[in-house]
């Protein structure tokens, strides 16, 4: 086990309710995703009058494709989201057995995190969804540490 990544583990999490911007996008265009994403979202729950009830995510669904990764870039609310406009939408993740770990470091580790949590599922004949998140539980800061970066991933698994 790496310092930046700490041991899986299987948990049961709940729904989760969340305004997201949902798109196919491919993988160069990723962060240009979230720098758009972000804040239309935080503008649309100001609005609204809606606050955060977590960390911001990252929601992929389904594997990677040739033209991308299907990505929800979305903010947890304590309720479905009913606004209009902007391009912002409501989402859920269903409550669900879920293989997490924790990374702490630079996003660059993410890939490399997402293959271990992955054969850790493998190993234990478990099957994934389609439905993985990562939540940014630090908010990276322009000239700030990326050593100090946490990000919890999930992978939601089939079962009870």
């Amino acid at each position: 086990m790496s310092d930046s990544a700490l041991a899986p583990e299987i948990e049961s999490r709940p729904e989760v309710h969340l305004a997201v911007v949902r798109e196919t996008v491919p993988f160069d265009r990723i962060p240009e995703l979230y720098d758009r994403a972000y804040p239309a979202i935080f503008q649309a729950l100001a609005e609204t009058g809606v606050s955060p009830a977590a960390a911001p995510m990252g929601v992929m669904h389904g594997s990677p494709a040739a033209e991308g990764l299907d990505l929800s870039v979305a903010v947890p609310i304590p309720q479905p989201y009913t606004g209009t406009g902007g391009g912002i939408t409501a989402e859920t993740i269903p409550a669900a057995r879920t293989a997490t770990m924790l990374l702490r470091g630079d996003f660059s580790g993410l890939s490399a995190a997402y293959e271990r949590l992955y054969a850790w599922i493998s190993e234990r004949g478990e099957q994934p969804t389609g439905i993985a998140w990562e939540q940014y539980l630090t908010e990276p800061e322009p000239g700030g540490d990326p050593a100090l970066n946490e990000t919890l991933i999930g992978v939601q698994l089939a079962g009870d």
